[in-house]
């Protein structure tokens, strides 16, 4: 799996990724951007969403559960920490609203409440500390 980003100008990159090209990766205005995109850290926020949100989904097809309706709300906190008081993402809380097709058995429905969450790569990679490295090369 791999993710290209070409710098454009001020704080703006234009990403890629598979078959979808050239989307964009900005900061807001507030933030010394250009507001031409989401920001890096919404796109992690979307990330989150969407893992847990196809992890949920998922696990409600294999007890044959449809779903009328899924919304996903994710809020990013940001706050200033540590010694040099940077600016962290320091909590993420999601709520998952949900209206089943039909009148299902609640036992399945919350057996999946129980145990989506650990099926999720994305949350559950940055809870559990996930070791990135990073090198750069001057050409």
């Amino acid at each position: 799996m791999k993710v290209l980003l070409d710098y454009s100008k001020d704080l703006h990159f234009k990403a890629s990724v598979r078959k979808f090209i050239e989307f964009d990766v900005d900061e807001p205005i507030s933030f010394h951007g250009t507001d031409l995109g989401p920001s890096a850290v919404e796109y992690l926020l979307i990330g989150i969403g969407g893992c847990l949100g196809t992890s949920f989904i998922y696990c409600l097809q294999k007890e044959n559960i449809e779903l009328e309706d899924l919304k996903i709300e994710v809020e990013g906190k940001l706050s200033h920490s540590g010694p040099k008081m940077l600016l962290r993402l320091a909590t993420v809380n999601v709520e998952l609203k949900f209206t089943p097709k039909e009148a299902n058995s609640e036992v399945e429905i919350n057996k999946c409440i129980e145990k989506f969450r650990e099926y999720c790569i994305v949350s559950n990679s940055i809870a559990e500390g996930l070791p990135i490295n990073v090198k750069c090369t001057k050409r």
